[in-house]
């Protein structure tokens, strides 16, 4: 386990992009703010400036090494784990994969809606350069989103959500499928709130991922109701 005061010392620096959840000596998990990238692009401005790099310089203070599991959309802020060694790397990996990992985040959108209502949404999402768009089994992977209604806040509703795979932009275009307004998502829902309200608040692990903690979670952003009951 990290030492207590680097944790804090990451917490409480308002200009570092993540903070961190926990440590041990096999997994990291962080809380990644939004508008970060998980990972570089093409464009070289990144490649120093992501996510992965910033863990990258953590990690050497302590003469270790970070490997990339899966990642968020830049605009998505919410828990992120990363593996010590490739063999955790693939282990973890495997359990996404097999869709044995439970991942729960929250969003907020313009209408109003009846709380607890439910949505299921099964789509095939294909990417095109830059884009992805909605597609076909032949064409697309498949794309299982999970959605209740959770609590109304003063700019829309809350919304709980699950996700069985983790498809680029998968949240976002299983909301716009079903003509909801995600607030902030500007490339979808034509929306230009201060930020995009996704957020991913809790990760379950199954046993075979050999993880010493399965659960983690952080403080939702906009959901009222108890989340681990």
């Amino acid at each position: 386990m990290m030492n207590p005061e680097r944790i804090l010392e990451m917490r409480n620096n308002p200009n570092a992009p993540y903070y961190v959840i926990y440590e041990d000596a096999e997994a990291l998990v962080v809380y990644k703010k939004r508008d970060v990238l998980s990972v570089a692009t093409l464009d070289k401005k990144t490649y120093t400036h992501n996510l992965l790099a910033y863990l990258g310089h953590y990690a050497k203070e302590a003469r270790e090494q970070v490997y990339l599991v899966h990642r968020l959309d830049v605009e998505t802020s919410g828990l992120m784990i990363f593996a010590k060694s490739k063999e955790m790397q693939e282990k973890i990996k495997a359990c996404f994969e097999a869709r044995t990992v439970q991942r729960f985040y929250e969003a907020v959108i313009k209408e109003a809606l009846p709380i607890g209502k439910t949505y299921d949404v099964k789509q095939y999402l294909a990417e095109e350069g830059m884009h992805v768009v909605v597609s076909d089994a032949e064409h697309g992977k498949e794309a299982l989103t999970h959605i209740e209604v959770a609590n109304p806040i003063q700019i829309g509703t809350a919304l709980k959500i699950q996700i069985e795979t983790g498809r680029k932009n998968q949240i976002r275009l299983a909301l716009h499928s079903l003509g909801f307004t995600l607030l902030g998502d500007k490339r979808y829902s034509g929306n230009d709130a201060k930020r995009m309200y996704l957020n991913a608040y809790r990760l379950v692990f199954p046993k075979e991922s050999g993880l010493k903690i399965l659960d983690f979670a952080s403080d939702p952003l906009w959901l009222t109701v108890p989340q681990k009951a």
